[in-house]
């Protein structure tokens, strides 16, 4: 239980910096979290596009 509310903390603090960093500027942000154990996966984006993010081939 400890480590999950770690988990669910840090997850939260970084979707929240990314967010930050997204309304600084000029830029386009995007995080993934897969947590490993259950496959749960999380994702955040700074802009509501198709062609964001991109693809693993394209970056």
């Amino acid at each position: 239980k400890r480590i999950n509310a770690r988990i669910t903390r840090r997850k939260d603090t970084l979707i929240s910096k990314a967010h930050d960093l997204a309304a600084l500027g000029d830029l386009d942000v995007a995080v993934i979290v897969r947590i490993r154990r259950n496959g749960r996966i999380y994702a955040y984006d700074s802009v509501d596009l198709d062609s964001w993010p991109p693809s693993k081939e394209q970056i």
